[in-house]
């Protein structure tokens, strides 16, 4: 082995313990092993790691199974090169269900991106142990193997150059171990979204009008990542192809998309451009108007292009219909 692993024995109860101090060669400076320590607490679920910065150790006691985790990340990690992309899984003995994993992001700009990546992997999979090394930009996750696949997923689609074309993911399927059939994963790609705001405008609007619980951005590449049931996804592929669609003068209104089932029966989603708005402040009081006019729950806009979605009744959106359509003959008139 690269470096030298120092085992020796302890008399404890059940004799179950164990203990091993880590010599670290390329792990050198006290936030590195700091930072290296922690991520071995959080994986390994063993809080009692102690770094020692200047011998450059790590003292590791605990399980067979919380030590045998420890090893694999220090084999991994205290290198002096790094891989192009993931480590080889280490299945957690006596359960096949207990993966630990490291993937390599090195095509991320900033560590902020780095964690964001993080961020939007831990909650659209769902992984409680997650953790970033950030020297390395190196991902640690520790879950079931439906959840490091669904990570793995992720990191492909999101791990990118910067200047690589990028185009809206497959639909992954996870495994509906919750039963609530939000299995869908999907990354679409808003390239016509110029700034952070309106990105964050857009991810918005598709999460509350659609519905959708984990609904993620990844902001350098304008990313938005979801997770859904089937029919879920679908809408929100509707709506970002929507959105990006060039508005002329001419545009009023979008097709109708029809959810397939509603509680209420507000089923029924159209995007509406709002005509001869001078500002931002008049086609939110247009929206406000319609809100109150038609007691639609869901209205929210989308400022670059002055885009109203709107979801409710069949009613209620003909509704609304009409009353921009009298408005845009009232604008013209003038």
């Amino acid at each position: 082995m690269r470096a030298t692993l120092i085992l020796f024995a302890m008399s404890v109860a059940l004799g179950q313990d164990a203990a091993r101090v880590f010599q670290l060669h390329h792990i050198d400076k006290a936030q590195d092993l700091n930072e290296f320590a922690t991520l071995i607490r959080t994986i390994s679920d063993n809080p009692q790691v102690v770094v020692d910065t200047a011998q450059k150790t790590l003292a590791v006691q605990g399980t067979a199974t919380q030590i045998a985790v420890a090893e694999f990340l220090f084999t991994e990690l205290d290198r002096q090169t790094v891989p192009d992309s993931v480590s080889q899984e280490f299945k957690v003995a006596n359960n096949a269900d207990d993966v630990v994993r490291l993937f390599f992001v090195p095509d991320v700009a900033s560590i902020q991106s780095f964690q964001e990546i993080a961020t939007t992997i831990r909650t659209i999979a769902e992984i409680r142990r997650v953790y970033t090394y950030n020297t390395f930009r190196a991902l640690a996750v520790r879950g079931t193997a439906d959840q490091i696949a669904a990570a793995a997923f992720l990191v492909g689609e999101l791990d990118q150059p910067a200047g690589a074309k990028r185009a809206d993911s497959r639909v992954y399927q996870m495994i509906d171990t919750g039963n609530h059939g939000e299995t869908a994963v999907r990354v679409f790609y808003l390239p016509y979204t110029s700034t952070i705001q309106q990105f964050q405008e857009v991810a918005t609007l598709i999460r509350t009008i659609v519905e959708i619980r984990r609904v993620f951005t990844y902001n350098p590449p304008r990313a938005l990542v979801v997770r859904g049931t089937t029919d879920q996804i679908a809408a929100a592929a509707w709506m970002v192809q929507e959105l990006g669609k060039p508005v002329d003068a001419a545009t009023l209104a979008s097709q109708q998309y029809t959810m397939p089932s509603d509680p209420h029966g507000e089923n029924i989603v159209q995007v509406f451009y709002v005509k001869g708005v001078p500002t931002v402040q008049a086609f939110q009081q247009v929206a406000t108007q319609i809100r109150t006019a038609t007691s639609i729950r869901r209205v929210f806009t989308y400022n670059a292009t002055m885009a109203l979605a709107v979801r409710g009744t069949s009613a209620q959106i003909t509704m609304v219909d009409q009353m921009l359509q009298d408005r845009a003959r009232q604008v013209a008139s003038k």
